[in-house]
């Protein structure tokens, strides 16, 4: 097969993960420099119309997304070549093709300069020639081994973990098993299968399946691990663990810059200095927790996973968010521009100028879909957020998210109740508080509990929380979240501090013209 290929005329079509914006609004230098080693990948097929929507994925590219890197391709008769020219460091790549009778993917770890043969046969792919061993491995283990994407937290985490353990448990035996069957010597490969291992479990522990996708498979879901554990323990005397849930992890583990090829331990690395690494109880996609999760990054990692660290934090403050208010957007724009003059040659540039164009196009004011969301009052009407707006003018508004199963939000509620009074009185404050409860009865319950603290005109709960508009534009993952809008209901601040930090939160309405 490799004498049929290499005689034939052909053009290859060379493609990069790492296109550049074309965006005019300000952008962030990249000049980089480095060169890039190239990958060949060759493959013959018995079924001509796979190679119409073959495709390319770079597990471990410069995008933060995992880089869906799509070719253009030579075909001639039944062979394809395809050049890929942005391989620095061992990678893993993901191959896939569909045709009305075909469907079938291979994923398999690719070094600098090597060159991939595979076939398409009897429907599926399978690669050929020298390595062919280590190429095949991440097809076997994924038809040998149970698979993460089918194991959902259903209810309890330590069940969850105990699961999740198993899963890694067989696929590092398996790994074993298979590197004495094949007599698999090489160093680099054995380190990437099994670091990438080890970060996947580690990122499955933090970041739970919650979210149904098909029959049986399962993504992360909005509600991140210490929602979970508010929502399980909030009736429970013992206290949860999160070291004995993690394990015998320290940031060390994190500091080899050569594991930056291996996705997993990117994403494993993000979420662990959010939820793990930095011990700080500021609340969740603020300013504050922002600048301690940047000092965590600071202080421990070299240039080259700084890099990406701080870029992974910018792109994740922003999706969940962060930025889109009048006092943290021109924080978090000085922080991106800070970034480009940081790394003026950074591989995350597209990244960093999507961010700036979205903020610089942001609209303060709330869109119609979210102020038409459906909300359901303590007595039974249903009425939108807009109507409850026009009720009254020029009013300072505070929106408060909580919840029935939520102590912190509750805590919250209870003892910051006089300094709510104080700034309804003194500041004409508006309180508004929004369940994100899926149970009607459990909200009314807590409700019922709490009625002494919670003004009983401004309680409702969000209607179909999972599809509601308002809360996917507010970015709202996590609770107790606190947004302020000033009078004429512009978002001022779209994560603000907890209201029992009341010398931060007065300052914040004080700044309120």
């Amino acid at each position: 097969m490799r004498k049929i290929i290499f005689n034939l005329v052909i053009v290859i079509v060379v493609f990069s993960c790492n296109n550049k914006s074309n965006s005019s609004h300000q952008k962030i230098k990249d000049t980089n420099n480095v060169k890039k080693e190239k990958v060949l990948i060759i493959g013959k097929t018995d079924d001509l119309g796979a190679f119409k929507y073959i495709s390319v994925l770079n597990a471990s590219s410069a995008s933060l997304n995992h880089g869906n890197c799509i070719t253009d391709r030579k075909v001639i008769g039944d062979s394809i070549v395809m050049e890929i020219d942005s391989i620095l460091e061992p990678q893993l790549l993901h191959l896939s093709s569909w045709s009305k009778d075909f469907k079938d993917s291979t994923t398999f770890m690719a070094k600098p300069n090597d060159t991939i043969i595979f076939e398409i046969k009897n429907k599926r792919f399978s690669i050929k020639g020298e390595n062919a061993a280590e190429h095949n491995f991440y097809s076997s283990l994924k038809d040998s081994t149970p698979r993460y994407m089918h194991n959902p937290y259903k209810g309890n985490i330590l069940e969850y973990k105990s699961r999740v353990d198993s899963i890694y448990r067989k696929k590092v035996d398996f790994f074993n098993k298979y590197v004495r069957r094949h007599n698999i010597t090489s160093k680099s490969f054995v380190d990437f299968v099994e670091s990438g291992l080890k970060y996947s479990h580690l990122y499955e522990l933090i970041i739970p399946r919650t979210k149904k996708n098909g029959d049986s498979v399962y993504l992360a879901g909005p509600e991140e691990l210490f929602t979970i554990i508010q929502k399980e323990y909030s009736s429970k005397e013992q206290l949860f663990n999160l070291k004995d849930y993690i394990g015998d992890i320290s940031i060390d583990d994190f500091k080899d810059e050569s594991h930056l090829s291996i996705g997993s331990f990117k994403s494993a690395l993000s979420v662990l200095v959010r939820n793990y690494f930095d011990a700080s109880d500021h609340p969740s996609y603020s300013k504050e927790k922002f600048l301690a999760e940047k000092a965590v990054i600071e202080h421990n990692f070299s240039k080259k996973i700084k890099e990406y660290a701080m870029a992974s934090l910018i792109t994740v403050y922003h999706w969940r968010g962060f930025g889109h208010s009048k006092q943290s957007v021109s924080f978090f724009k000085n922080e991106i521009n800070d970034y480009g003059k940081q790394y003026p040659n950074s591989m995350y540039t597209k990244e960093m100028e999507d961010i700036l164009e979205d903020l610089n196009s942001f609209d303060l004011k709330f869109p119609g879909s979210a102020l038409n969301t459906k909300l359901l009052s303590k007595y039974g009407d249903t009425l939108t957020l807009g109507e409850i707006f026009n009720r009254s003018n020029k009013r300072i508004r505070v929106i408060d998210f909580w919840a029935s199963w939520c102590p912190p939000c509750i805590s919250e509620i209870q003892k910051a109740q006089n300094f709510r009074d104080k700034l309804s009185v003194e500041n004409n404050v508006e309180w508004i508080y929004l369940s994100i409860d899926e149970d009607e009865k459990k909200w009314l319950k807590k409700s019922e509990e709490l009625e002494s603290y919670l003004n009983v005109r401004n309680q409702y709960l969000v209607i179909n929380v999972t599809n509601s508009p308002l809360v996917r534009y507010l970015k709202v993952h996590s609770i107790p979240r606190y947004i302020i809008l000033n009078k004429q209901n512009e978002i001022v601040l779209n994560n603000s501090p907890h209201p029992s930090d009341s010398i931060a939160f007065k300052r914040i309405i004080n700044s309120i013209e």
